[in-house]
């Protein structure tokens, strides 16, 4: 989606643009986009609303992104929810002006915001690391392989290396 926002860029502007934009299904180069920066199997739905208007005589933007998606988890591999929802502010500078600050969006095309590269910037902060089913994960079995979230598994445990046997005395209270 394409947002005007020449008329909040004039000086002293009164004016505000509000809006309200959900990643749709025909839009399959996006939401590849939004698949390799999220590291996720499927989106269920990714949105944005907020509004532009001028503060301080500079365009800004407060915005509120909620995503809503697919991914694996990083211990024990199965499929699970997850959701990244927050608010910001930021101002929107366009290519030909001096301000490029970090609390700066600049846009390509002067005068005109494309909220899906608005998106990708902003959601792309507030991706984790890795993603995981639950916090108490007991993940994968290290040598059968065994989802432990499921219960304990049957394989044969190694042994430990005996140079390491006199740390078990060591460790004990």
């Amino acid at each position: 989606m394409r947002i005007n926002i020449e008329s909040v860029r004039k000086k002293d502007a009164a004016n505000s643009i509000k809006f309200d934009y959900r990643l749709d299904e025909s839009n399959e180069s996006k939401k590849n986009d939004y698949l390799d920066l999220l590291r996720a199997e499927k989106i269920d739905s990714i949105e944005i609303e907020g509004e532009i208007s001028q503060k301080n005589g500079l365009v800004a933007a407060e915005y509120k992104i909620e995503a809503l998606f697919r991914a694996y988890c990083a211990r024990c591999g199965n499929e699970t929810y997850q959701s990244i929802e927050f608010d910001g502010e930021g101002y929107i500078a366009d290519s030909s002006d001096d301000d490029d600050g970090e609390n700066f969006y600049v846009t390509k095309e002067d005068g005109i915001l494309e909220l899906d590269d608005f998106i990708v910037e902003f959601l792309g902060i507030h991706v984790p690391y890795r993603y995981l089913c639950s916090d108490d994960c007991k993940g994968l079995c290290h040598y059968c392989g065994k989802d432990l979230n499921d219960g304990e598994c049957s394989c044969e445990k190694k042994e430990k290396n005996p140079a390491f046997k006199i740390l078990d005395d060591f460790f004990k209270e």
